[in-house]
C-alpha cells in the first residue's frame, strides 16, 4: 500500500501545468513579436535601398545628359530657361533634341526622356514632381539648372514612418554650351 501512495503523488498538479502552458505562451509570443519586427524592419531596408538607386540613377542619367547638353530649347510650354519648370528641352552633341519630364506609363507617372527611356520605374512614386530651375550667367553663355524632385514607396498604413519611404534627390549641372 506504501508504494501505491507514491504512485499517485508523482505526477504535476494542474497549478503546475497552467504555470508551465502560460510561460510557453509568453515565449512564443514574445519571438513571434520579435519575428514580425524583424521581417517589417528588412522591408523598410528594402524600400529605402530601391527608393535611393531609382532616385540616383534618374539624378546621375540627367546630370550627364544636361552637362553634355549644346544649348536649351523652348520646352512644350515655351520656356527655355525660368525657375520652376515641370520639363526641360535641349539638344544634345549629337544634335538630337531630348525632353526630360514626368510621363504617364499606363496609369504610373515615371521621370523620362522623349526618347522612350524611363529614369523611374513604377515601383516609386513621383510625390513633388520634377523641378527644373534655370539660371543664366551674364553673358547667357552657360545655363545652370538645378534639379529637384521627391520619391516615396509605400502606401500610408497605421504607421506612416514605418510604412512609406520618402526621400527628395536634388543636383546641379551647367550646360556646356558649345
Amino acid at each position: 500500500m506504501e508504494m501505491r501512495r507514491h504512485h499517485l503523488q508523482s505526477g504535476f498538479t494542474l497549478i503546475e501545468l497552467i504555470i508551465a502552458v502560460s510561460l510557453t505562451v509568453m515565449l512564443l509570443l514574445t519571438a513571434s513579436a520579435l519575428f514580425m519586427t524583424f521581417l517589417i524592419s528588412g522591408a523598410k531596408v528594402n524600400s529605402t535601398q530601391l527608393v535611393k538607386q531609382e532616385g540616383q540613377h534618374a539624378l546621375i542619367q540627367m546630370e550627364f545628359l544636361l552637362r553634355n547638353a549644346i544649348e536649351l530649347l523652348p520646352n512644350s510650354f515655351g520656356d527655355e530657361c525660368i525657375a520652376d519648370m515641370t520639363e526641360i528641352k535641349f539638344r544634345s552633341i549629337d544634335g538630337g533634341e531630348t525632353t526630360l519630364a514626368i510621363e504617364d506609363d499606363g496609369g504610373v507617372d515615371k521621370i523620362a526622356s522623349n526618347s522612350g527611356v524611363y529614369l523611374t520605374s513604377g515601383a516609386v512614386k513621383i510625390v513633388n514632381g520634377i523641378n527644373f530651375t534655370c539660371t543664366q550667367n551674364s553673358d547667357e553663355s552657360h545655363p545652370h539648372i538645378s534639379i529637384s524632385f521627391t520619391l516615396r514607396k509605400g502606401t500610408p498604413g497605421l504607421d506612416p514612418t514605418r510604412d512609406i519611404v520618402q526621400e527628395t534627390f536634388t543636383a546641379s549641372a551647367t550646360v556646356r554650351s558649345l
